[in-house]
């Protein structure tokens, strides 16, 4: 009972006393937005006799739709986290750009990033030898690309730990702690209601991205925590993805089973 009346008392706190409603609805419209046009794009290109999906399939070939798709994702990923900037309703210290500490954050991501890179070697590289028969996906990005959904993936959690941080702070103690763990659970419950994930889980060429980015998450939010640093978080995610080989071949491997078999000899007829 006297945890049930400590928690109520703290919602009832932060329901009185905290100034970051605005960013923090902000970050839920998000959320919301993002989990459905999840699933309704799911929805179309999954109901191949559906006259309306078949129209919108047809809109989204388009090249302007696609530009406008592209834009539309700049404005999400990062347009909302300036516009919260900008009003003022998150601070620079929130999302990890002020009062910041490098000779410490710098000691703590260099011990995060040598313990991050030999546990990914450790697990990475033995998974990708036992499925190397396994090509990788269509979905596989360029170099460039990667980077770019590199940055939106980093200015994606920085809004919603840097919401919840602003949500928290003056109300309760320890509100970068529990601001980054909301930020880690949103990230992850809209993972997790995106239909497009289960089915990439299902394949193991296409889950390698989703499980890669899943772990970069984590990292990330534990990344935070120590340096309270966004630019050494971004570093971190970086130097792991130029340094480990962590992407499949798009081509599968022959398969080694013990004895060497010939090509079968030509016949002429």
């Amino acid at each position: 009972m006297s945890e049930l009346a400590t928690l109520t008392e703290t919602l009832l706190a932060i329901v009185q006393n905290s100034r970051g409603w605005n960013v923090a609805l902000l970050a839920l419209s998000a959320f919301v937005a993002s989990t459905l046009g999840a699933n309704l794009s799911w929805r179309i290109a999954n109901a191949p006799q559906s006259q309306f999906a078949q129209t919108a399939r047809a809109w989204a070939a388009q090249r302007g739709m696609r530009a406008l798709y592209q834009t539309a994702r700049l404005a999400f990923y990062l347009g909302l986290p300036f516009m919260a900037l900008y009003l003022g309703w998150m601070d620079l210290r929130s999302i990890g750009l002020g009062a910041l500490d490098w000779a410490e954050g710098m000691r703590w991501a260099i011990v995060i990033l040598l313990a991050a890179w030999l546990l990914l070697m450790l697990i990475w590289l033995p998974y990708l030898r036992a499925t190397a028969d396994i090509p990788a996906s269509d979905a596989q990005f360029s170099f460039a690309r990667r980077m770019v959904e590199m940055i939106y993936m980093q200015a994606h959690w920085m809004f919603y730990r840097g919401a919840a941080i602003t949500l928290l702070t003056g109300v309760v103690t320890d509100a970068f702690y529990w601001g980054v763990i909301i930020g880690l659970g949103l990230t992850c419950l809209e993972a997790a209601l995106d239909p497009r994930l289960g089915a990439r889980l299902q394949h193991i060429g296409a889950a390698d991205g989703a499980i890669w980015n899943l772990g970069q998450a984590f990292l990330n939010a534990l990344a935070f925590l120590a340096t309270h640093n966004l630019g050494l978080g971004l570093l971190i995610q970086f130097l792991l993805e130029v340094t480990v080989p962590h992407l499949r071949s798009t081509r599968a491997a022959p398969r080694k089973l013990g004895v060497a078999q010939t090509p079968p000899r030509p016949t002429h007829k």
